[in-house]
């Protein structure tokens, strides 16, 4: 970027700019002026070029109400979203009402006197609600400027020059550009917070809601504005105004809703929307849920503006008590339709991800929704990082350390300091020189333990039956069916429909996340963690607090099911009743959707699956119903290839849960010894 940014970013609004002093005979491309003037316009600026002193992001999380509900502040015309002004002091400024980022944007200014635009600013990428503002250099300086024909002229430095003498225009190759250029509805958008001593506007409209509006103004314009929408109300059966059967004029309803004035967006509790005039409040589920890949639920939001339009309870333009599809059966087809087709401006909720923010009233408990339809596209996958996980996703931590010697010993209750009869492992998880270890012989000794084994031998450290929850109650330790760490976390799970959370370096309980079921098997890849009984669910391990992003169907409930992930970051549910191992599909994990994938079915009930950094596949199986119980499977097809039931001089009397970390098999024995093995690898070839 060149060097005559300013710190000046003071300032208000309104256009206009310089003196044209004098003109050139010589033709230039105004591509290629700053490679021949180093300090002349346009000022070309690249995303990298952004920073505290030039921009800042309008309606973020962190804006005052008192700043986006004043309406000299925060305010746009749907067919003018991009604001270009100058100020008295010849700042400049844009303003950029939109969730998503327009590309490749040229500004032009025109002076009074001059047949000619020149080039001003060249933006590789305006950002989404982008507000960027910069001292120009001919305040205080001479600059070289190129015209559209490629004339050059020379702007004397002059700060007295009037605002009012100058026009900007903006342009851009983008179809984004193209698709706001369609719009031809003039309304006047804002923000208010409505009076807090009524019910329904109790609670103030947050930032999140407000850049939700945006959208949905947006939208909502570009619609009524399309040819689309022209057509399917024409060819859509009456509309009435009354319960009499009064029939609206369509082309009168078109031109009320393209001409309307605008909309002043608020927050509304008890009713899920209040409109009339410009009054256009909205609940948070309807902010959110409006697009088609969330719930695709838009009848609250047109109902609201048919009382816009004047309409009121009766006839259907509000609802439809003649039962016949009215007006928000209409608009909500059509906006469903154009977001489909990625013609509306804001077609996504990827755009926004609005339950994730922290001023979102309800970021707790359901914060993510099922979507009604996936959108794939690479604009997306560019904001967030794509379906299958997002940006801000953790790295998958096996917690393993690099050329660790083969470990091998047996772990029975003489290791965890109590009686034969009190010890029954029952999961393992590996984690560095950390060993962790569920306990359920009977419900007097259940226990969770911790093991070092930086000798080459397990040591036991630590065992808990309780803990202290964050609220300050004591938990019971339930049934303690699995156990698994990653990164700076242990996860529990076995009873009370919760997945318990523990710091792992102080084993204080952190968290407890519901999950609606006792989860027998846990796993985690690719910054998931995944928690399964019959149903999986999928939880973000940098977004905890807000609980799972996906879940599965049911794939078949029981209690010796178990989970797996091998190391290239798939993950599978081990189904013992189906005789299954299903790999689960997170493609579309980010719409909320965890579907079952590839198969491997076996003649036994599998009761642990371990996968080994080169791709091997270990299966444990029921021993009732076979006699080979620990076997390597093909990875593509499920046949065994290698019956490993017996291991040097170890025969396995009824293997289970299984994991191979530390160039080791850890494998619980669950009749007999009542034991855990930790058998070198290199014994399994």
């Amino acid at each position: 970027m060149k060097g005559f940014f300013t710190q000046n970013l003071g300032g208000g609004l309104i256009i206009s700019l310089f003196l044209l002093i004098g003109c050139t005979n010589e033709s230039l491309s105004p591509d290629e002026i700053t490679d021949k003037f180093a300090d002349g316009l346009p000022i070309r600026l690249s995303t990298s070029d952004y920073n505290g002193e030039n921009t800042y992001y309008m309606l973020n999380d962190d804006e005052p109400s008192e700043v986006f509900f004043n309406t000299s502040e925060r305010w746009f015309y749907t067919d003018q979203p991009l604001q270009l002004t100058v100020d008295d002091n010849l700042c400049f400024q844009l303003r950029f009402y939109s969730p998503r980022a327009l590309p490749n944007v040229t500004v032009w200014a025109k002076i009074e006197g001059y047949d000619e635009e020149f080039k001003l600013f060249v933006f590789e990428k305006v950002m989404p609600f982008h507000q960027f503002r910069m001292e120009l250099p001919f305040a205080t300086r001479n600059v070289t400027a190129a015209t559209r024909s490629g004339k050059l002229i020379e702007i004397m430095a002059n700060p007295h020059l009037a605002k009012e003498s100058i026009t900007l225009t903006a342009e851009s190759d983008a179809p984004y550009w193209k698709t706001l250029q369609a719009i031809t509805c003039h309304w006047h958008i804002r923000f208010g917070r409505y009076n807090p001593n009524q019910t329904s506007w109790a609670y103030p409209l947050h930032a999140c809601h407000a850049r939700e509006g945006v959208a949905m103004a947006l939208n909502m314009t570009y619609m009524y504005s399309s040819p689309e929408f022209a057509a399917e109300l024409a060819g859509w059966g009456p509309l009435y105004s009354d319960n009499n059967k009064t029939e609206v004029n369509k082309e009168t309803v078109l031109k009320q809703a393209i001409g309307h004035r605008g909309l002043v967006f608020g927050y509304t509790t008890g009713v899920m929307g209040l409109g009339g005039g410009e009054t256009f409040g909205m609940h948070e589920s309807v902010y959110f849920e409006q697009y088609p890949d969330d719930s695709s639920i838009t009848e609250t939001m047109f109902h609201e503006y048919a009382h816009c339009l004047g309409y009121g309870h009766a006839g259907n333009m509000t609802y439809f008590p003649q039962a016949e599809p009215g007006w928000t059966s209409l608009c909500g087809k059509v906006y469903e339709e154009l977001a489909l087709a990625k013609k509306l401006p804001v077609y996504s909720r990827r755009f926004l991800h609005s339950r994730r923010s922290k001023t979102a009233y309800l970021p707790g408990g359901g914060y993510y929704r099922p979507s009604k339809h996936v959108i794939e596209d690479p604009e997306l996958d560019e904001v967030d990082g794509g379906l299958a996980r997002g940006n801000d996703f953790l790295d998958t931590d096996w917690g393993e350390i690099k050329d660790a010697p083969e470990l091998s010993f047996r772990l029975d209750y003489n290791d965890a300091g109590v009686g034969e009869r009190n010890y029954m492992p029952r999961s393992v998880y590996v984690y560095g020189n950390k060993m962790y270890v569920t306990n359920d012989i009977r419900a007097a000794n259940f226990t969770w333990d911790v093991y070092d084994l930086s000798t080459g031998k397990p040591v036991h450290e630590k065992q808990f039956t309780q803990w202290t929850l964050p609220n300050g109650n004591t938990q019971n330790i339930g049934t303690p069916a699995d156990i698994i760490r990653t990164h700076d976390k242990i996860y529990l799970a076995g009873s009370h429909n919760t997945l318990f959370v523990f710091d792992a370096e102080t084993y204080e309980c952190t968290a407890t996340l519901g999950l609606g079921f006792d989860a027998v098997g846990l796993a985690a890849t690719n910054g998931t963690l995944y928690a399964y009984r019959g149903i999986a669910r999928a939880f973000p391990e940098h977004d905890l607090p807000h609980g799972y992003i996906a879940s599965s169907s049911d794939l078949g409930a029981h209690s010796s099911n178990t989970m797996t992930a091998d190391y290239a970051g798939n993950v599978y549910a081990v189904d013992y009743h189906s005789k299954r191992l299903v790999q689960l599909d997170t493609r579309y994990m980010m719409a909320c959707k965890l579907t079952s994938g590839t198969e491997l079915t076996f003649e036994a009930g599998p009761l642990g699956a371990a996968w080994s950094p080169d791709g091997r596949l270990f299966v444990s199986f029921d021993g009732k119903q076979t006699e080979q119980k620990f076997c390597e499977v093909d990875p593509k097809t499920g046949k065994i290839i290698k019956n490993l039931t017996t291991i040097g001089d170890i025969t396995l009397q009824n293997p289970a849960k299984c994991l191979i970390r530390h160039n080791t098999l850890f494998i619980i024995d669950r009749v007999g010894g009542l034991c855990l093995y930790a058998i070198p690898l290199s014994q399994l070839n």
